[in-house]
């Protein structure tokens, strides 16, 4: 079967780029033709379609050898053409500067301080001007890229659609479903994920009438969970002009052998972070008093909808009834985002610098293996987009016990 993928595939999409990523990898795994579009720039993952990715093969005694494969990965619509609403030839003109600048935002290096570049321009901006909004902008880059796509990206697409013949088209979010629907109808049917979509138009991207549209050309929308098609699908059917057949199918993780990693070696691996980022201190150090703490991790992008001040509430809510416990809060800053300072300032209000950890320096999937398997307990506190995210089963894939709303 040739399957056509089509990505979000911009940097600080760390979800949505795994689940597709990981989906790819499977399914040239099992023999199948897989093509990948991604919209905006490479995904941003160790275990991307755009690098060389281990095929296991099972070897007389149990053992595992690995050979790399490799299949087709296209990167159409470059960010950086879409960032701002400029006259398209001084935006393509200027693109190789804004890529430049997109590349120290958002270094490949897990170690480089390149993440707080876009904040840090913002409040240079903002403080200048005082007419910079970062919501307001990014809802303004999405709908250009998403809904006002250029021709000479919408011919480039048509172009790799036409020359792998797909016998089924996917697109990892519903929010491209609006830009496929820009190019010629054939007859592979088209099958959407109900994930990220709701974060795009509740950022104010008219996402919905462009859906409604285009809704007809829809085949099938997949979901992680019967309480994600309730909680985002189902109040907006009236909105698209009706309701769509969906399907669940629960996220699955790639069979990686870090998920089952030592859980001695995990915690060494935490304490030596910590120690290089210099957040050593008592178990993160490595010590042990003879009361060591009960870990609890957190894991996501640091965003508001993702809920990471609950779970400050929470540890504060432990310490006082005299439970021994630490976080550790380990998630991506999103770019023009604020919210990281807030949370490292609200741990100094409310006593938590002993017992919280904020990470933002875990990049890679071993790193966050690591953080996973040397926890204790996994702490989800998601407010309403992901109710079943991929984090859970990779939680549960490291063995550790959930809490979730």
């Amino acid at each position: 079967m040739r399957v056509l993928m089509y990505a979000s595939s911009q940097r600080w999409l760390g979800g949505i780029g795994n689940q597709s990523a990981l989906l790819a990898r499977e399914l040239v795994g099992m023999g199948h033709e897989v093509t990948v579009i991604g919209f905006g720039g490479p995904i941003s993952t160790d275990v991307g379609p755009h690098v060389a990715l281990p095929r296991r093969i099972p070897m007389r005694g149990g053992t595992v050898r690995f050979r790399p494969f490799e299949f087709g990965y296209y990167t159409v619509a470059p960010a950086g053409n879409y960032l701002f609403a400029l006259p398209r030839i001084i935006r393509w003109s200027a693109n190789p500067v804004i890529e430049r600048l997109l590349r120290i935002a958002f270094p490949e290096n897990p170690g480089g301080h390149g993440s707080q570049f876009l904040r840090r321009t913002s409040e240079v901006v903002n403080a200048l001007t005082g007419s910079f909004s970062t919501t307001a902008h990014e809802a303004s880059f999405l709908s250009r890229l998403l809904l006002e796509t250029d021709s000479d990206d919408i011919a480039q697409i048509i172009r790799i659609r036409e020359s792998c013949d797909p016998d089924v088209e996917y697109a990892c979010d519903l929010s491209l479903v609006p830009l496929i629907g820009k190019l010629p109808v054939r007859r592979s049917p088209i099958v959407a994920a109900a994930q990220g979509f709701e974060l795009v138009w509740r950022r104010g991207v008219p996402l919905l009438p462009a859906i409604r549209k285009v809704r007809d050309r829809i085949s099938l929308v997949v979901s992680a969970s019967e309480a994600n098609i309730a909680d985002n699908l189902v109040p907006i059917w009236g909105r698209i002009g009706g309701p769509i057949r969906t399907e669940v199918v629960p996220y699955g993780v790639g069979d990686d052998p870090d998920w089952q990693m030592p859980v001695t070696e995990a915690r060494a691996r935490v304490a030596s972070h910590f120690r290089e980022t210099g957040l050593a201190s008592g178990w993160a150090n490595g010590s042990d008093d003879g009361d060591t703490p009960f870990t609890v991790v957190w894991l996501s992008r640091l965003d508001m909808e993702k809920g990471p001040d609950l779970a400050l509430h929470a540890m504060a809510c432990l310490r006082d009834r005299g439970i021994n416990a630490v976080l550790w809060l380990v998630g991506q800053e999103m770019p023009g985002s604020t919210l990281g300072a807030v949370i490292r300032q609200k741990v100094r209000w409310l006593d938590l610098e002993d017992r919280v950890f904020v990470v933002t320096s875990a990049k890679t999937s071993r790193a966050k293996a690591a953080f996973l398997r040397g926890a204790d307990a996994f702490l989800a506190t998601f407010i309403r987009s992901e109710p079943f995210g991929l984090v859970l089963s990779e939680a549960m894939a490291c063995g550790l016990p959930i809490v979730a709303p």
